[in-house]
């Protein structure tokens, strides 16, 4: 009797009824709140980025540029960096290359300052051809920094002697090397003619030396960019 009334009891009270999930609409409200919040935050994040982004497009070397020479495209290539005052003291990437020539070394992944490109009448230096050993100039690469010295040949019969060698030029930049192979090249078994920039001054000196016989030596700075050995 116990049992049947607990069955009456059970049966009295309401029973829940299971609701089946229903897929979300573009109609619910709440999804397109949820959607349109995303896209604010997404623009504001993208607008906040770019006005603190203070990164500029400049040029970049992409090989060793030596005084005298003209810059082509295929000389720099553009990179975006993040520095205050960038576009005053490099050159910009968003206009044309600039004309006339490069005054001052710049080394290869340099930046390309607005400095050092100017007037051919600014390039205070000229190339003057220095035959070396061919080992030597194996090590040569445009835009290497090598110090200049000469020993002087002394007058002796039979013999080749040289004075003691004194420095001509310090830090003169290479602006040409042999290619490997032909007349004169680094493989010929003969000096090799290296073009080396000498301030004006110097000229006339280092000319002298080569004309007079004398003995000249590239020794490379510590910093200088050399060959890489294959």
């Amino acid at each position: 009797m116990g049992e049947t009334r607990e069955r009456s009891v059970e049966a009295a009270l309401p029973r829940p009824t299971a609701q089946r999930l229903q897929k979300p609409s573009w109609r619910d409200s709440r999804l397109v709140i949820g959607v349109l919040l995303i896209v604010l935050a997404t623009v504001a994040g993208a607008t906040v980025i770019q006005r603190f982004d203070h990164s500029v497009e400049v040029l970049q070397a992409s090989r060793a540029l030596v005084p005298g020479q003209a810059i082509t495209a295929s000389d720099v290539r553009t990179v975006r960096v993040r520095m205050d005052h960038a576009g005053g003291t490099y050159l910009p990437a968003t206009r044309e290359l600039p004309r006339g020539k490069v005054i001052r070394a710049v080394g290869k992944g340099e930046l390309l300052p607005r400095t050092a490109v100017g007037s051919p009448a600014q390039v205070a230096v000229k190339a003057v051809s220095v035959r070396v050993d061919p080992s030597l100039a194996a090590t040569l690469v445009p835009g290497s920094v090598v110090d200049v010295w000469v020993s002087a040949k002394k007058e002796a019969a039979g013999t080749a002697s040289y004075d003691k060698p004194l420095r001509t030029v310090e830090r003169a930049v290479v602006s040409r090397v042999p290619q490997d192979g032909g007349r004169f090249g680094i493989g010929s078994g003969q000096d090799a003619a290296v073009h080396v920039l000498v301030p004006s001054e110097k000229v006339a000196e280092l000319i002298g030396a080569v004309t007079s016989e004398s003995k000249v030596t590239l020794i490379p700075t510590a910093e200088s960019p050399l060959r890489s050995a294959s």
